[in-house]
């Protein structure tokens, strides 16, 4: 895990950079490191990312085209796109690469589509460079990943945390022949089952995002739900990573004036690092997990700082009952592991998350003061009432008719 952390903590700092100096989008704040990592945990992430962006791509711009789509709309269907291209590699050529995806995190569903919509929001001349720097960054953090995994290094990094990447699954381990030997983690849920709850947490995401104006994470939830079928500890990381993070976010804004992908970049960089000595302490030994925790608590840490002060406080009750929901679907459709939670799911416990998932929905219906809309104001407008339309037309036609001495 520390190594995975090295690389990506690197790449986000190195992106939050470029991003503040030259305004570049790299494929998104968290892409090219997260690639960089799962490529080092599976050489085949690679080739289908680089596929499914290019298919992703090319499907947003034949929706452009043919559409009114525009904004966030763009973001959910390139996603969208880019999640089922790699599901449909995966069910086409199951026979073949079933071993090598069973012990790896499928982010990859969700990278494409964000690069894809990054660099549709730039010119021709700027996706020229932006997307050279891209492969130059990929290359340079592959390149210190594949450094940090080796004989020298594993006395220290593949024993003072999760080993990740020096585990006997990932790739770069066995090709350098530094592989430790741990037990293998079972899958934890079918991978068409974990997309299409992607595309509910999202559908939910944006719903939340019109209604109430804040994010709670576009695919945030739903992972926090499957990771708690996994290991229950996860979200207790992720609850104390997302408060370190956001003070951390606040301290820096208000002290620098950073801001944007550049904020993103910091938090989701201190995120991961702050997750390292956290794991140990839990004694979380699912790695790539609570990497990708760190990088969500970070990430919507800086969603709670940008918020709304009148909505900022609606955060909590929405994120924690959308995830209830979506963990109520999730064990519904998966089984949970020995240190995941809940152990039993019934009746019972359906309607007591029912009712939770009610109660802070609810909350935030009964608080939240809502503006009119314009058809409202419209009718409430004195020019709208009866007998003052005439009124007004005659005096302005009246004042039509005055000539400028």
């Amino acid at each position: 895990m520390i190594v995975a952390v090295i690389v990506t903590a690197f790449g986000l700092l190195a992106v939050a950079g470029l991003t503040q100096v030259y305004g570049y989008r790299l494929g998104g704040t968290i892409a090219i490191p997260v690639l960089a990592v799962y490529t080092l945990k599976s050489f085949v992430m690679l080739p289908i990312y680089v596929l499914s962006a290019a298919l992703a791509y090319i499907g947003l711009q034949l929706l452009k085209d043919n559409t009114l789509i525009y904004g966030r709309a763009e973001l959910i269907y390139a996603i969208l796109i880019g999640s089922l291209i790699p599901v449909t590699i995966f069910l086409t050529f199951g026979f073949l690469i079933q071993d090598i995806f069973q012990t790896v995190v499928f982010v990859g569903s969700i990278l494409p589509g964000l690069a894809a919509y990054n660099y549709h929001q730039l010119d021709v001349e700027t996706r020229r460079w932006d997307l050279l720097t891209a492969v130059v960054l990929f290359v340079c953090l592959f390149g210190l990943g594949w450094y940090l995994v080796s004989a020298e290094f594993a006395p220290t990094l593949a024993t003072a945390a999760p080993i990740t990447l020096y585990s006997r699954t990932a790739d770069v381990a066995t090709w350098k022949g530094v592989a430790v030997n741990e037990p293998l983690w079972p899958v934890i849920l079918p991978r068409l089952v974990t997309v299409l709850l992607f595309a509910v947490g999202m559908l939910l995401s944006e719903r939340v995002r019109e209604r109430y104006d804040i994010q709670i994470g576009v695919v945030s939830v739903a992972l926090l739900a499957i990771f708690s079928l996994a290991d229950r500890r996860l979200v207790y990381l992720y609850v104390c990573l997302i408060m370190a993070s956001y003070v951390t976010l606040q301290v820096i804004h208000y002290s620098s004036l950073l801001y944007g992908r550049v904020l993103v970049g910091i938090g989701a960089a201190f995120g991961i690092v702050a997750a390292v000595p956290l794991s140990i302490e839990l004694g979380i030994t699912r790695g790539l997990s609570a990497f990708f925790v760190g990088i969500l608590a970070g990430v919507n840490a800086y969603n709670v700082h940008v918020a709304q002060p009148a909505s900022r406080r609606f955060f909590v009750p929405l994120q924690f009952g959308s995830f209830v929901f979506l963990l109520c679907l999730t064990r519904l459709t998966g089984a949970v592991l020995p240190r995941g939670f809940p152990r039993q799911f019934g009746i019972t416990e359906a309607v007591i998350g029912l009712s939770i998932v009610a109660v802070c929905f609810g909350y935030v219906e009964w608080r939240t003061v809502r503006k009119p809309d314009e058809e409202s104001i419209s009718d409430q407008s004195i020019l709208n009432q009866p007998g003052n339309s005439n009124e007004t037309g005659a005096t302005l036609d009246e004042a039509s008719h005055k000539v400028d001495p």
